[in-house]
């Protein structure tokens, strides 16, 4: 593959490790022309969207597809003869193909049909004879991965696989399994190829180095089920695969140390996507790691950034999340500035422009990745000819934009293929400055003073949801006394539960604003009782919302004592 260089600040240049143009995606938003216009599955490469639907290169751009010639004689849009046509002369009608099969189907519409659509510009089912003799002008393959560090002499591979799997008949499913690296060296691990043994289901793959070496239990040196979360043990990401990453190199600055001194054992995360929930699949993928005793001049450190939550709206066009790693987190994280090698974007299929950026001293000072035509399987890394310094108290800020036309419900940030993400993951050097593995945010709320440094930051937007939190700290259990006394959870609001729970929401800082929804979920998941919390406050919410409303909301002025609301 052939990169292109162009420029972000003066004296940096960024090569891009995969070729596309800038009238690539150019016309995206003629999907919502046609029904499914943004999900329509690539013939022969499973988990791959055909985003421009009408044109012969599955990213859009240049010459036509024999559908994309019939919409344009049809004026650019979605008519019942267009919808009657068979573009592709494979039998099933265009309005078969996209989901709209008796052509009522409008633009901003629900189709009728949402799974199991195929291409109405490629003969489908892609494997029918009948198919294969005109669809010789498709490219089923995978690129290779380029990396010059492959030929070095010396230059060792290990691979590292789970055994063959059935695959649970789930939508969404994680496994996790352990796996010992070589320990008869000190090794630089120096780059990643995938093994992928059924594409059908393999969504993406991450490799975590353990810190401690004896991490792996008896019932994880065999795949089990894992969700999000590994292993408590192994949170250092050293690697991933996803769909259109033919793997990764990690160039001639920095390698991941591994062997006698370095990471001795690694957990392999699976994500596998079952949409038709098939309970006849089986897996057996995997990664191959090559490393050398030719050692790079630093040790390299994945950091991962993100959005622990975001609900994102049906309906819109461009919808604007961010992600923050701010300057208290950074200043603490860092014992002494890192060196960005690399970094790459992450979202689902909602996702259309994702750009992540450096902040120092509250002023922007570069871009390190913006992609405005993102696309979930045109795989983009961004390297850096010139690694970018990043100094203790430096700022990471990544937005993300979706576009949710079409659909008819909202999409929370989540593990599941149909959630969405907000990520972006920076190849870091020397390791040794960068002490933790992650820095998430939601909204104003930065959680590593949560999560790592709540000793220094006690009070996080006025709540101490540690102290809150324990279900044994005395204010908590008079508060539970209080409200089973005075309320009835799941049931009417009383007078007297409406006072006193008024009160609570006027005086305790973690009722409001928001940090409330974040400690009520931190609080239901260390224990239970505090269900019955949140039962009164709710059965008593829509009253206090109302009382809110009726003295404020008329004179125009918004409440800052509203159920979590700043």
């Amino acid at each position: 593959m052939v990169g292109i260089g162009f420029v972000i600040n003066p004296g940096m240049r960024v090569l891009i490790s995969v070729l596309f143009a800038s009238t690539v995606w150019g016309y995206r938003h003629l999907q919502d022309e046609i029904p499914n216009g943004g999900g329509v599955p690539h013939p022969c490469k499973a988990n791959y969207i055909w985003g421009g639907v009408g044109h012969l290169d599955p990213h859009g751009g240049g010459d036509i597809n024999p559908f994309g010639l019939d919409f344009k004689n049809a004026g650019m849009k979605w008519t019942k003869f267009l919808c009657e046509m068979d573009s592709d002369k494979d039998g099933k009608t265009n309005g078969e193909e996209l989901g709209d099969p008796d052509c009522v189907w409008t633009k901003g519409n629900i189709p009728t049909v949402t799974i199991d659509i195929s291409h109405p510009g490629v003969c489908t089912p892609h494997s029918a004879p009948a198919c294969q003799a005109v669809n010789n002008w498709i490219d089923c393959r995978i690129g290779d991965l380029q990396c010059d560090a492959l030929s070095e002499v010396g230059m060792k591979n290990i691979t590292l696989r789970f055994p063959e799997t059935a695959v649970p008949s789930d939508e969404t499913n994680y496994l996790c399994m352990f796996f010992d690296l070589p320990t008869d060296g000190d090794y630089h691990f120096v780059a990643m190829e995938p093994y992928i043994d059924n594409v059908n289901v393999m969504h993406h793959m991450l490799l975590y180095g353990c810190e401690n070496p004896d991490a792996a239990t008896q019932d994880m040196t065999k795949p089990r089920s894992c969700g999000m979360s590994k292993s408590t043990q192994c949170k250092n990401l050293l690697a991933g695969w996803g769909i259109g990453s033919s793997g990764t190199c990690y160039g001639k600055e920095a390698a991941v140390r591994i062997g006698q001194i370095g990471i001795r054992q690694v957990v392999l995360q699976i994500h596998w996507n079952n949409p038709e929930l098939r309970s006849d699949y089986t897996d057996s993928s995997g990664m191959t790691l090559y490393y050398t005793k030719n050692h790079r001049p630093n040790d390299l450190k994945m950091w991962e950034i993100g959005l622990s939550h975001s609900d994102i709206p049906p309906g819109e066009a461009e919808f604007e999340v961010e992600a923050w790693c701010r300057s208290d987190c950074t200043s603490r994280y860092l014992s002494g500035p890192v060196y960005i090698t690399k970094a790459l974007n992450h979202m689902h299929y909602l996702g259309r422009k994702e750009r992540i950026q450096q902040y120092r001293d509250g002023l922007l000072v570069r871009d390190i990745t913006n992609d405005d035509s993102y696309a979930y399987d045109k795989f983009v890394e961004f390297s850096l000819e010139t690694p970018i310094e990043f100094k203790p108290g430096d700022e990471i800020k990544i937005t993300c934009t979706y576009r949710t036309v079409g659909k008819d419900r909202t999409t929370f940030i989540g593990g599941g293929t149909t959630d969405e993400m907000c990520l972006g993951f920076l190849f870091v050097f020397p390791a040794q400055n960068l002490h933790g593995h992650s820095c998430w945010s939601v909204q104003d709320i930065d959680l590593c003073k949560i999560q790592h440094f709540s000793s220094d930051f006690p009070l996080v937007n006025g709540c101490n949801i540690k102290k809150n939190a324990n279900p044994l700290n005395p204010e908590n259990v008079a508060l539970f006394k209080n409200l089973k006394k005075l309320c009835k959870p799941f049931d009417i609001c009383t007078h007297e539960c409406k006072q006193y729970v008024k009160g609570i929401l006027e005086s305790n800082k973690c009722f409001q604003g928001s940090i409330y929804a974040l400690y009520r979920q931190i609080s239901i998941e260390i224990s239970s009782h505090f269900m019955e919390i949140w039962a009164a406050v709710d059965s008593c919410k829509t009253e206090i919302e109302l009382d809110y409303c009726q003295t404020q909301c008329d004179s125009g002025k918004n409440s800052d004592r509203t159920i979590g609301r700043g």
